[in-house]
C-alpha cells in the first residue's frame, strides 16, 4: 500500500515549500496508518492553524498531526478517515498576506528549515514559530504571545493604572508607565549623571556622547539620531504638512506644533511662573523666563566675556565676531546679521510704517519705537536715575544720563583730545574737522553743520519775513552772537601791564 500523497496535497505541498521533504511525509504515513488502527486521541491544537472545522452530517471531526520533535514543517490537517483534505483555495487577498508574511520570515530568519531523516533527533538551532494569526498571518512561538498579539486586532487592553486612567495590552506597558507616576528612573548613563525612564531612551542618549547618528537623509547631507528626526526631516523635502489646523488654515509638520498653535485661539497659557504672574503657551517659554529670576545666563561666548540667557542670542552674538552677515537686501547692497534687521530695513524702501499710534496720527518703522512713543501719551517714565530724582521714558537715556554723574566721557575723537559723553555729540563734532555741513536752509540754500543752527537760521528768517530767493542769504551769515572781545586792562600802579613792574 502506497501512502505517496495525492496530487491536490502534493500542489499544496508546492505551494507551501514543503516538497524535499519525503523523510516527513514518510513518517507522517506511518503515523496515520497507526491512527486508522487506534482510536484516536484528543490533541491539543496550536492556535491560529487555519479556520476552525465544524462538524456535520458530511464532514467528520478533524484532528491535528503534530510532527515529533525536531521536525520544523508545519502540521499538515488530515481526516480521520485517513486521507488528505485538499487545500482551500485562497483569494487574492490572502495570497497576498501570506506573501508577504513569507518575506517577513525570509528577513528574520525566523523559519527553521525542513531537515532530513538523519536530523530527525537533532536539537533545532532556532525557534519554532508554529502559532498563526488568523488576520495578519504573523508567526508566534507561543499560544501565549499569539493571544497578547491578538489584543492589537481587537483593541482590548486588559492592564489599567491605577493612578490615570491609561490602559496597556501589555503588563510591561502599564510598569514601564508606573514609573511615570513614582518617578523612579532606573536606567541610568554611565558617562554623566542623566537618567531615563526607558532603556530605549538611554541607548539613544547615549548617542549624544558618541557622536553616532545613524540615521541619514536620502536626499541631503544631514544625519539624526533617531529615526523619528529623520521621518519628520524628510517632510521638509516633501512639503508635506499632514496635521491641519481644524479652527483656521495653517498646517503643520509635526504634531507638537498644531497642538501648541491651537493654545492661540483658545487662550490658555498652562504654564505659569513661580516667581511672578506671568503665564506662557511653552514650557519652554516658561524655562527661558526663569532665568531673568534667577539671572543664570548659561550660554558663553568662546570669543569674548559675554553671557546670553539663550542659545539663539549666542548664535546670534558669534556672528559679529566672524564678520558675517547672512542677510542681504535685494534692493541695496546692505546686509544683516539677523533676519530681523534685514525686514526692518525693507520698510525704509517701500515707506510702509505699518506700527501706529491709537492716541495720535504717528506711525512707525518699529513695534519697539510705538512702544516708546505710547510713553509720552501716559506721562509714564520707567527708568529713574538712582543718584537725582531724574525719571526717562528709555533705558538709553538713563544709561547716558549717568555718565554726568560719573563723569565718565567714552567716545574720544581720534583728531584732537576731546571726548564726549553721547556718540551723537562725537559724530557732530568730527564735523568741525571735515568742514561737512548737511543741513540746508530750502529758503537760501545756506548750509549748516548742526541741526540745532539750521532751526535758530529758520526762525530768524521767518522772524525777518524774508522772501525765498535761490541762493541768497537771507539772513546774517554768521546770525549767531559772538562773543566780545576782551577789554583792554586798565594801566595802575597797583595792577600794571605785563611787562611793566610797579614803582
Amino acid at each position: 500500500m502506497s501512502h505517496l500523497p495525492s496530487s491536490s496535497v502534493r500542489d499544496h505541498m508546492k505551494w507551501a515549500g514543503l516538497l524535499g521533504c519525503e523523510a516527513v511525509l514518510s513518517s507522517m504515513a506511518l503515523m496515520q496508518a497507526s491512527s486508522m488502527a487506534a482510536p484516536p486521541k484528543k490533541m491539543m491544537t496550536p492556535l491560529g492553524h487555519g479556520p476552525p472545522q465544524r462538524e456535520g452530517p458530511d464532514r467528520g471531526p478533524q484532528s491535528h498531526m503534530i510532527l515529533p520533535s525536531g521536525m520544523s514543517c508545519p502540521p499538515l490537517l488530515i481526516r480521520k478517515e485517513g486521507e488528505f483534505q485538499a487545500p482551500r483555495l485562497l483569494d487574492e487577498k490572502e495570497m497576498k498576506a501570506n506573501e508577504d508574511m513569507q518575506q517577513k520570515k525570509k528577513n528574520r530568519k525566523s523559519v527553521t528549515p525542513c531537515k532530513g531523516a538523519g536530523d530527525e533527533n537533532g536539537p533545532s538551532s532556532k525557534v519554532q514559530k508554529n502559532f498563526i494569526c488568523d488576520h495578519c498571518y504573523g508567526a508566534f512561538r507561543s499560544g501565549y504571545h499569539l493571544k497578547r498579539h491578538i489584543l492589537i486586532h481587537t483593541g482590548e487592553k486588559p492592564y489599567a493604572c491605577a493612578v490615570c486612567d491609561m490602559r496597556f495590552i501589555q503588563r510591561y506597558h502599564l510598569e514601564r508607565h508606573s514609573l511615570i507616576h513614582t518617578g523612579v528612573k532606573p536606567f541610568a548613563c554611565s558617562m554623566c549623571d542623566m537618567r531615563f525612564f526607558q532603556r530605549y531612551h538611554l541607548e539613544r542618549h547615549k548617542l549624544t556622547h558618541t557622536g553616532v547618528k545613524p540615521y541619514a537623509c536620502s536626499m541631503c547631507d544631514m544625519r539624526f539620531f533617531q529615526r523619528y528626526h529623520l521621518a519628520r526631516h524628510s517632510l521638509t523635502h516633501t512639503g508635506v504638512k499632514p496635521y491641519a489646523c481644524s479652527m483656521c488654515d495653517m498646517r503643520f509638520f509635526q504634531r507638537y506644533h498644531l497642538a501648541r498653535h491651537s493654545l492661540t485661539h483658545t487662550g490658555v497659557k498652562p504654564y505659569a511662573c513661580s516667581m511672578c504672574d506671568m503665564r506662557f503657551f511653552q514650557r519652554y517659554h516658561l524655562a527661558r523666563h526663569t532665568l531673568t529670576h534667577t539671572g543664570v545666563k548659561p550660554y558663553a561666548c568662546s570669543m569674548c566675556d559675554m553671557r546670553f540667557f539663550q542659545r539663539y542670542h549666542l548664535a546670534r552674538h558669534t556672528l559679529t565676531h566672524t564678520g558675517v552677515k547672512p542677510y542681504a537686501c535685494t534692493m541695496c547692497d546692505m546686509r544683516f546679521i539677523q533676519r530681523y534687521q534685514l525686514e526692518r530695513h525693507s520698510l525704509t524702501h517701500t515707506g510702509v510704517k505699518p506700527y501706529a499710534c491709537t492716541m495720535c496720527d504717528k506711525r512707525f518703522f518699529q513695534r519697539y519705537h510705538l512702544a516708546r512713543h505710547s510713553l509720552t501719551h501716559m506721562g509714564v517714565k520707567p527708568y529713574a536715575c538712582s543718584m537725582c530724582d531724574m525719571r526717562f521714558i528709555q533705558r538709553n537715556q538713563l544709561e547716558r544720563h549717568s555718565l554726568t554723574h560719573t563723569g565718565e566721557k567714552p567716545f574720544a575723537c581720534d583728531m584732537c583730545d576731546m571726548r564726549f559723553i553721547q556718540r551723537y555729540h562725537l559724530e557732530r563734532h568730527k564735523r568741525v574737522h571735515s568742514g561737512e555741513k548737511p543741513y540746508q536752509c530750502e529758503r537760501c540754500q545756506q548750509n549748516f553743520s548742526r541741526t540745532d543752527r539750521l532751526l535758530r537760521h529758520r526762525r530768524l528768517c521767518q522772524g525777518r519775513n524774508v522772501a525765498k530767493v535761490e541762493n541768497q542769504p537771507c539772513c546774517d551769515p554768521r546770525p549767531y552772537p559772538q562773543e566780545p572781545p576782551p577789554a583792554p586792562p586798565t594801566w595802575s600802579p597797583l595792577h600794571p601791564p605785563p611787562g611793566r613792574l610797579a614803582v
